[in-house]
């Protein structure tokens, strides 16, 4: 099982790594859902994981809210991404969602565009797309390389055990090679069951291994 955890500073980091994760998805601001980091801790991240040979994902999200953005957030978003190319980052993760609950084609494009030759993957802005149009959103993401999407498999309001459901259609649709990593009320008391009963490898959370 592929644990990763959202974190938010360099001694989690480090006290993750010792815990046995696998996968650091490093943010700031995890109160509000974590928002792009700052290049002096992505910097440091970055060292530390290839020095612990571990994977990196770095988020990119410019503000707490919803994932429709406008045009200078979304630039925004297509700088973070060049500059952490430019620091060594081989993983991004982001996802817009426009005003009727689709994937934002269009807008992903130009971030997946810039975001060559790093791997993407889209997060839980996956869970803002109307359920009706998240068969394509899958289809898509695969088509044009996107590697993972975390999913919470609704509103994160839900506990986990009400959306396990949701999940496993999730699970079901998704295109062969595209993986879907649970996350949400996932924790090292429950990863190993909820992984099971979706059939998945991949685990997300901020308590996904005992800190000290």
């Amino acid at each position: 099982m592929e644990k990763e955890i959202a974190l938010a500073d360099i001694p989690t980091m480090a006290a993750a790594i010792n815990a046995g994760v696998n996968r650091v998805e490093l943010n700031a601001n995890l109160e509000v859902g974590g928002l792009t980091p700052d290049s002096d801790t992505v910097v440091r991240a970055v060292k530390l994981a290839a020095k612990s040979d571990i994977d990196l994902v770095v988020m990119i999200r410019p503000r707490a809210g919803n994932f429709n953005y406008n045009y200078d957030e979304i630039e925004t978003m297509r700088q973070s991404i060049l500059t952490f190319k430019s620091l060594g980052v081989q993983t991004v993760t982001f996802g817009i969602v426009d005003e009727k609950g689709r994937l934002a084609r269009h807008h992903m494009l130009k971030l997946l565009e810039a975001s060559k030759p790093m791997e993407v993957v889209c997060h839980m802005a996956f869970d803002a797309i109307d359920s009706t149009c998240q068969l394509q959103a899958l289809q898509w993401l695969h088509q044009y390389g996107v590697i993972r999407v975390l999913t919470h498999g609704g509103a994160l309001q839900a506990g986990i055990e009400e959306t396990l459901p949701h999940l496993q259609e999730v699970v079901a649709m998704a295109p062969k090679g595209l993986t879907i990593m649970p996350g949400g009320g996932v924790s090292y008391t429950n990863a190993t069951e909820i992984a099971a009963v979706l059939g998945v490898k991949d685990v997300h959370g901020s308590k996904i291994v005992r800190l000290p």
